[in-house]
């Protein structure tokens, strides 16, 4: 509970410099919602949450709010949680008002099923509280509560708690059910916890639900699966995105010779066969192992050994794995997969990711999980990237997660650097901006009002007016330190936080890109060509406009509270211009005609 959060922080950062805070909200929910009840499910039931989907299952769950995911758990006993927290199902705060800021917040409820012909039933869970996200207070429990069926009266009886706390490891818990008043034909459970309803607080995870009837020990003391744990990692070595011609001109420093996956084995067979593939447009391009289908590896139990390293050899990748091409970005999927027993969960057996290439340079992998600022006045941040060549600095993508207390009114100067032996040296350019939200995962774009080529190492950032903190999103399953630089006493010292700052330059030669066409669907702009003027009906209001030649220099700028907006372009020289069009909804570029 935190009923003074906004003075709580304040008086926390006194003596801070580098503040990491809680979101007020959370764009990567895709939280399945529904109130739809089915027939009666049969045991077992069970879900490790491994889906790459995202979405609970509405087969086995009626809930409102939980979150899937895989990046706020730390060292889940398979790959995948369910979160509960203070967001409802679409990632928004339950109560805004912070007089009445704790209560019931997430709920993750079963269908119902058909215990009605066994004598005994178990149900056997891992839990474990805060991961990367926030930690619950001692208030901000978790329960567990099942429906009993007593002379045809149900009601919700409490069976576990478990008080907030700090990080931990995930801890097994089993609930034995032998009491006939919940061995019924419309059996449910439910877990609920307390939270801080005004954001992204009092995070717990859950893993590996299971509902089953029970024989003997043997079907609580161990889960019999093996299982990847975490994410696949890049191949690269230095980014999770680049510049495509970038990277080929520089292959053998920016891929990696080896990649490393962590495997569990939760008592299982400790035989099991690794191996990934990577295709390009649906084709298989390159395979590993070189030799056979899969490496075989023995893998003992996660209570002797910890997760699984790949050592002695590690896993290799080829330098030739991404297949050379004139494109200015190429995409590549890359699936791993391991062997087990037959009984073995299957699931959470395989992996899948991409390794894209496109006009950006990213440490981060696209996914927000806490909130960077520093509150000092003058304080610069600076965030360094390296180029295998020379290039033109068009634009920078910054994402500003929406908090509690918006700063959308407070300027910052975003700042470029030149490189003096490894930190950031003179400044090269800056220009005043402020910081713009997004309502969904997308960045801002900062155009550049001055173009230059750069070379080799450089720097982007910002130098801060006030001491209020800016607020920039950070990914913690990132770890870009090295490369993160902050100044707030005219030195430069590197983060203390791990993570990844979400702050991508974009460079390249040719004309503005048009990739962003389709992030604002509802857009009319006509006549085009014109001599005259372009209409521009946004039908959402509070839009910045920006207009670029073809050089990519912009040469207008103007924000609109209305929908409607009629631009002059009488002063402009006649030829083809970039329009970009910018609001909370994310962007768009349009291509227009000018004619005299």
């Amino acid at each position: 509970m935190r009923y003074f959060f906004t003075f709580l922080l304040f008086s926390s950062s006194l003596c801070a410099q580098e503040v990491l805070s809680p979101l007020l909200s959370n764009p990567n929910y895709y939280s399945y919602s529904s109130s739809i009840a089915k027939n009666s499910l049969i045991v077992p039931f069970f879900d490790d949450f491994s889906s790459s989907s995202n979405i609970l299952d509405s087969n086995l769950w009626i809930s409102s709010g939980p979150l899937m995911n895989n990046n706020y758990p730390v060292n889940p006993p398979t790959i995948g949680v369910v979160t509960l927290d203070g967001l409802d199902s679409n990632g928004f705060a339950y109560d805004i008002n912070m007089a009445n800021n704790n209560g019931f917040a997430d709920l993750l409820l079963s269908q119902m099923i058909n215990l009605n012909n066994l004598d005994t039933a178990f149900l056997l869970f891992y839990y474990q509280p805060q991961g990367y996200g926030d930690n619950p207070q001692v208030e901000d429990s978790l329960f567990l509560e099942f429906l009993s069926d007593s002379s045809g009266i149900k009601t919700w009886n409490r069976m576990w708690s478990v008080a907030g706390d700090g990080l931990q490891d995930f801890k097994k818990n089993v609930i034995m059910i032998i009491d006939q008043k919940y061995l019924h034909d419309s059996f449910q459970f439910r877990f609920r916890n307390l939270a801080t309803l005004s954001g992204n607080f009092d995070h717990w995870h859950l893993d590996y639900i299971t509902l089953d009837a029970f024989s003997s020990s043997i079907d609580t003391s161990g889960l019999n699966d093996v299982s990847f744990v975490y994410d696949s990692p890049s191949f690269l070595k230095r980014y999770r995105e680049m510049p495509w011609l970038h990277f080929q001109d520089n292959i053998n420093d920016e891929i990696n010779d080896t990649i490393n996956i962590l495997l569990r084995n939760n008592q299982a067979s400790i035989n099991v066969d690794y191996q990934y593939n990577v295709y390009e447009n649906n084709i298989l391009i390159d395979h590993y192992p070189s030799l056979g289908i899969s490496r075989n590896i023995t893998i003992y139990d996660y209570d002797s050994i910890g997760n699984y390293v790949f050592e002695n050899p590690a896993i290799s990748v080829n330098n030739n794995v991404f297949t050379p091409n004139f494109n200015d970005s190429s995409e590549f999927m890359i699936e791993h997969i391991i062997g087990t027993g037959s009984n073995d969960y299957k699931y959470n057996d395989t992996l899948i990711s991409y390794q894209r290439f496109n006009s950006h340079f990213s440490y981060d992998d696209g996914s927000v999980e806490s909130a960077y600022g520093i509150n000092v006045q003058g304080a610069m941040g600076a965030y360094q990237f390296k180029l295998n060549r020379p290039d033109t600095l068009r634009a920078i993508q910054i994402y500003f997660p929406q908090m509690l207390d918006t700063v959308n009114t407070i300027d910052f100067l975003l700042t470029i650097w030149n490189d003096n032996n490894g930190n950031p040296g003179a400044i090269i350019h800056q220009q005043e901006e402020y910081p713009k939200h997004t309502a969904t995962n997308n960045y801002h774009f900062y155009y550049l009002d001055s173009l230059f080529q750069l070379t080799d190492v450089f720097y982007v950032g910002w130098e801060q007016t006030s001491n209020t903190m800016l607020n920039i999103g950070l990914d913690r399953n990132g770890a870009a330190n090295d490369y993160m630089f902050y100044n707030v006493g005219g030195s430069w010292n590197t983060s203390q936080y791990t993570g990844a700052w979400m702050i991508r330059p974009l460079v390249g030669m040719s004309n503005l890109s048009l990739e962003n066409d389709n992030y604002i669907q509802d857009l009319e702009i006509y006549p085009n060509p014109t001599s005259d003027h372009i209409n521009i009906e946004m039908f959402t209001p509070n839009n910045l406009i920006s207009l670029f030649d073809l050089s990519g220099k912009m040469i207008f700028q103007k924000s609109i509270h209305l929908s409607n907006y009629k631009l002059d372009i009488n002063k402009f020289d006649a030829g083809i211009y970039i329009l970009n069009i910018s609001n909370r909804f994310g962007e768009s570029n349009r291509k227009l005609i000018f004619t005299k």
